[in-house]
């Protein structure tokens, strides 16, 4: 009885690290997809939509939009999540 107790635990404990991985990594790819919009001037609503009028000297005047509030949350939400469960996981596992 006690090795299916175990075995149980098991069962649960690869679940949530299985679905947190995937989770930390959706969150960790959005984060990084979205950055496109992260980063431009005020007003515009994309970056290249505002760097082909002003060219190269407009670089000087890069900023952050909205979107990089969330954007870089995720990415820091992701990494960490993933670090958090594979640590978990290695001390489980004495390291393999």
């Amino acid at each position: 009885m006690a090795t299916e107790a175990t075995h149980e635990s098991d069962n649960l404990s690869t679940l949530i690290f299985t679905s947190g991985m995937v989770i930390g990594g959706l969150l960790l790819g959005w984060g990084i997809r979205s950055l496109y919009w992260s980063f431009g001037w005020p007003g515009e609503p994309c970056l290249n939509c505002a760097l082909d009028q002003v060219g190269n000297t407009g670089i000087d005047n890069l900023g952050f939009l909205p979107a990089s509030n969330w954007s870089i949350g995720c990415i820091v939400a992701g990494v960490l999540l993933m670090v958090i469960l594979n640590a978990g996981a290695w001390r489980r596992t004495s390291g393999y």
